[in-house]
């Protein structure tokens, strides 16, 4: 098996969050890590491909932090164009991985899944049947994202680097997205949730503004949802008010169960060593906490 690790994102290049992951998986040296990613941020982009005007890309040298640098592929595209691009023209045989963040920005429930672009990417990923993890971060309100230093995200880059070796080495019985939320803030005493996606984070709504001619013109704004006892399980509950790491598989068989089978004695055999190996990852992640978290 290629031990290639395909690096994405939407948030581009420049991101501290992306930087800090990049730097860890380069350290744990457990493959070759290959950066791609949007030249621009591509923030709620989806899962959109470009078709109306030609992709560009270019690879230049980017630093990473401190003394270190590392090549990077910029794609004038979105997210999934990135992918797409690595897969069919940069990379030479498939990779082991696919690796999309760490975004600056929390990613949970159903909401973002059709709308993050970091989701996105990897989804693109599992298409091509690459087993993908995106990766993001909660960043409280209090905080400016302007003034965040790669300094900020490097505990989360570790960690991501880490479950990411993991991952590689006892991977599920086929491939899936995991779907890994971090609090801005881990300690040695956060804990670690295997989540379901919840519906909604905000509810939309409409500002109606005038422009100089007195021409309409409207934002889409949102505003958080209150999260009760009902929402334990999901990720918008583990994120919001355990403050916990949580870890959504998704897969891609999105099709009502009515239209499926009973499930066969080797797929729920298949499923269950996919439940210990998940279990096995949060045990992983607590060690890690409780033994270097500050």
């Amino acid at each position: 098996m290629s031990k290639t690790i395909l690096l994405t994102n939407d948030d581009g290049v420049h991101s501290p969050a992306f930087k800090a992951l990049w730097r860890h998986l380069l350290d744990l040296k457990i493959g070759e890590v290959i950066a791609v990613t949007p030249e621009h941020e591509m923030s709620a982009a989806g899962k959109s491909i470009t078709l109306h005007r030609p992709l560009r890309v270019n690879r230049i040298s980017s630093k990473i932090h401190g003394d270190k640098y590392g090549y990077v592929y910029l794609i004038s595209g979105t997210p999934a164009d990135a992918v797409v691009i690595a897969f069919k023209l940069i990379l030479k045989e498939k990779p082991c991985i696919t690796v999309s963040g760490i975004n600056i920005g929390d990613n949970i429930t159903l909401d973002n899944l059709f709308t993050s672009g970091t989701i996105a990417a990897a989804i693109q990923s599992l298409l091509n049947d690459v087993p993908a993890i995106a990766f993001s971060v909660e960043i409280p309100t209090s905080i400016d994202r302007r003034q965040l230093k790669v300094g900020n995200f490097n505990f989360h880059g570790k960690l991501a680097a880490e479950i990411t070796r993991f991952m590689i080495e006892n991977p599920l019985s086929k491939a899936h997205v995991l779907n890994i939320n971090f609090p801005f803030n881990l300690g040695k005493d956060t804990s670690v949730e295997s989540t379901s996606l919840a519906k909604v984070k905000f509810e939309n709504y409409i500002l109606e503004r005038k422009d100089p001619r007195g021409i309409q013109y409207y934002w889409i704004g949102s505003s958080e949802i209150n999260v009760s006892k009902s929402d334990e399980g999901t990720d918008l509950y583990a994120l919001t008010v355990q403050k916990a790491v949580s870890i959504s598989p998704i897969s891609l068989d999105i099709s009502t169960p009515i239209l499926k089978n009973p499930e066969s004695i080797y797929r729920r055999e298949q499923s269950e060593n996919d439940r210990k190996i998940l279990s096995s990852l949060q045990k992983r992640i607590r060690e890690i906490l409780s033994s270097e978290a500050h």
